[in-house]
């Protein structure tokens, strides 16, 4: 019985897995080829790292993967030209995919800022283009891969986690021995935790599928990968990828015993999911009310910082509720929304967030109420497919089950944490392999008449001119200038002479706008280094001008650009502040810009240190202490802005004033009191 229960198995995976491929002649063999190895190489982006570019964690992997995604695009445009039974058949997914991309076009056109919104910034790389490009992934490989493609790229995409695996678990056990790898956020080689969570958590659950779905030497490979995957993420500090392991593992279950039994086990499944359900989202309910055991906790796990950001993010929510504010302007939410209290350590001493680091409030934020409901919308289509595909005896359980759960671990896990190109990739991979399952049996199900619908023909010469040209253009423009002005970042900041930086910050922002606003910030913080270190004295002051005069001139085309960039405004201030002190006549523009950045951040503490500074300068000392004063009393328990009330007091030469800053601080915070009494000393 257990040999001809294997042998019936075994039929049906090949049948299932491996149905007839027509025959094909011409270029068309050629064409696929090239799609599946490049599919093959893209599931090795999350490995891609270089300390030559900004952002080495970032950038390059993300860069690999749109070059990559154009290659496979623009070969698919030639395959559906020359050969039309690969042109995709639009479905319920595809459609929540076109309907939420427009959505995202719409926010980015009248948004914040276009700019940022469209080209992100290295840090990220997920504004717009990003977008355009996982959408043309998803287009491709649902279009292209049949079942039996599909278990060799799940394979691939499991060997490329092995590897991150092994790399994370040999940095565990050996801290100092991997260089930048071991001085990450304990990522490997996507440099965070959280981030490499969320990419072996989709890898988990392929293992689990192939393991459930083949035979043989596949399913041992499939059993050992897991085992190995499952023991990195274990080991490693994402815990929301790990807890919404456990929940989907147990959701995996209740889903098999209320679609695969039947009688009173399926009445329990569908009991404890209820239960289940209940569970989860008194959870999160509780997570919310500050005095509960569950809040408690989850401070202690994530900070209070992320339940303060979540309420600026609903704030911004509101100003623009309908389309949002655009891909990647959180930051400008966060800055007019900020709270004081981010400077202290139960808060995480994060003073910069560009991410609510929660899916609905990023949603809303970016892309409002419409870019939410077709967000959920690609989740929702998914579901209703997959069920009905099952329901209809089109796929089995082992596709409805996991596939559904990958989604809602997936979602679950990002209440908590964001996406970054290795989630992206996961994610659109798995929404392609339902969306080939679609095309795949509206193919089979076309009547005999429309054979001629798949034939291939020949090729006009000129539609291969446009598609090469359009080719050329967009990888030119979207790759090969952003991967040239990342790696001139880098050298810019690291080069010794001010002449030197200026150039290749020239060059730098003329090769492509990607992260423009960012990488002028690091310029300027470049140049105020420089200028406060001992190299700096032998420098000419004529050079150091003109490095000064170049940053605060693109700080100011920002200005102009993103007149909401309170970190422009800032970063300015601050230039111009350090400028002061070769030529005074720059320190009525720091008060100009750092008044403009208190309106645009009023409870920002760093503004009112600045803008003392300023005043110092000026010699208006009174206003000076009455800016250090406000700092203060927008959260007292910041030590900076009392040192600074008490450096303004010594400048001022009221030592009487500034011993009694000192008693009122230590009052507040008796740990300061040797570093206070020094200042005081000093």
């Amino acid at each position: 019985m257990g040999k001809r229960s294997r042998e019936k198995r075994e039929r049906r995976l090949r049948e299932e897995i491996q149905p007839g491929r027509e025959k094909e002649e011409g270029i068309s063999p050629i064409l696929v080829g090239i799609i599946r190895w490049a599919t093959y190489l893209i599931l090795f982006a999350p490995l891609i790292i270089s300390g030559q570019y900004f952002f080495p964690f970032v950038g390059p992997k993300s860069i690999f993967f749109m070059g990559l995604v154009e290659i496979i695009f623009f070969t698919w445009l030639f395959l559906i030209v020359f050969n039309p039974k690969y042109r995709p058949r639009f479905n319920i997914l595809s459609i929540a995919l076109i309907l939420f991309l427009v959505v995202l076009i719409l926010s980015t056109v009248f948004g914040a800022d276009i700019s940022r919104s469209f080209w992100s910034k290295y840090e990220r790389m997920t504004g717009l283009l990003m977008w355009v490009h996982l959408f043309a992934f998803f287009l491709v490989i649902s279009s292209v891969f049949k079942k039996q493609d599909w278990i060799k790229i799940f394979s691939v995409s499991i060997f490329a986690a092995i590897l991150m695996s092994l790399i994370s678990l040999f940095i565990k056990a050996n801290p100092g021995a991997a260089g930048m790898l071991a001085a990450s956020r304990g990522g490997a080689t996507i440099g965070n935790s959280s981030f490499m969570g969320t990419y072996l958590l989709f890898n988990i659950f392929l293992a689990l599928y192939l393991i459930l779905k083949s035979a043989g030497g596949l399913r041992i490979y499939s059993g050992i990968s897991l085992a190995i995957i499952s023991i990195a993420l274990f080991l490693s500090d994402a815990r929301a990828a790990i807890f919404s392991l456990l929940g989907g593992l147990v959701l995996l279950f209740l889903l098999w015993l209320i679609f695969c039994k039947k009688g009173s086990l399926k009445f329990a499944g569908i009991f404890l999911l209820l239960i289940f359900i209940i569970g989860v989202f008194g959870l999160m309910y509780f997570s919310l009310q500050s005095g509960s055991f569950v809040y408690q906790k989850f401070v202690q796990m994530a900070s209070k910082s992320r339940i303060v950001v979540w309420e600026m993010a609903w704030k911004g929510f509101l100003d623009h509720p309908w389309l949002g504010w655009g891909p990647e302007n959180f930051e400008l939410v966060f800055t007019k929304y900020f709270h004081p209290s981010l400077f202290l350590s139960e808060y995480g001493g994060e003073i910069w967030f560009d991410r609510a680091h929660n899916i609905v409030f990023d949603t809303l934020v970016a892309s409002g109420i419409f870019g939410m409901i077709f967000y959920l919308g690609i989740f929702a289509t998914t579901f209703y497919f997959l069920l009905k595909k099952f329901l209809q005896q089109k796929i089995d359980f082992l596709i409805l089950g996991p596939f559904s759960v990958i989604l809602i671990s997936y979602f679950v896990q990002n209440l908590t944490v964001f996406d970054m190109v290795n989630s992206y990739l996961m994610f659109f991979l798995v929404l392609g392999f339902i969306g080939s399952i679609a095309l795949t049996k509206e193919v089979s199900n076309q009547p005999a008449a429309s054979p001629p619908k798949g034939t291939p023909h020949s090729l006009n010469p000129w539609i291969a001119v446009i598609i090469l040209i359009f080719f050329c253009f967009s990888f030119f423009k979207f790759v090969i200038q952003p991967i040239k002005a990342d790696a001139y970042t880098i050298d810019a900041i690291r080069s010794p002479d001010p002449k030197e930086r200026v150039s290749l910050y020239k060059k730098t922002l003329n090769t492509s706008p990607v992260g423009k606003y960012q990488i002028r910030e690091m310029f300027a913080d470049t140049a105020i280094n420089f200028i406060q270190s001992e190299a700096a004295k032998n420098v000419l002051i004529d050079d150091l001008k003109l490095e000064l005069d170049f940053v605060s001139e693109e700080l100011e085309k920002s200005i102009q650009e993103s007149p909401l960039d309170f970190r422009a405004y800032l970063k300015l201030g601050k230039v111009y502040n350090i400028y002061g002190l070769i030529d005074p006549s720059k320190i009525p523009q720091a008060e100009t810009v750092l008044e403009k950045a208190l309106e645009l951040s009023p409870a920002n503490q760093q503004t009112y240190w600045e803008l003392a500074q300023t005043r110092v300068y000026q010699g208006k000392f009174n206003e000076a202490l009455s800016l250090a004063e406000k700092a203060v009393t927008l959260e007292p328990r910041v030590g900076q802005s009392h040192l600074i009330v008490i450096q303004v007091a010594k400048i001022m030469g009221d030592y009487e004033l500034a011993q009694k800053k000192v008693e009122e601080a230590i009052k507040i915070d008796p740990s300061w009191e040797p570093e206070l009494k020094t200042i005081l000393g000093g």
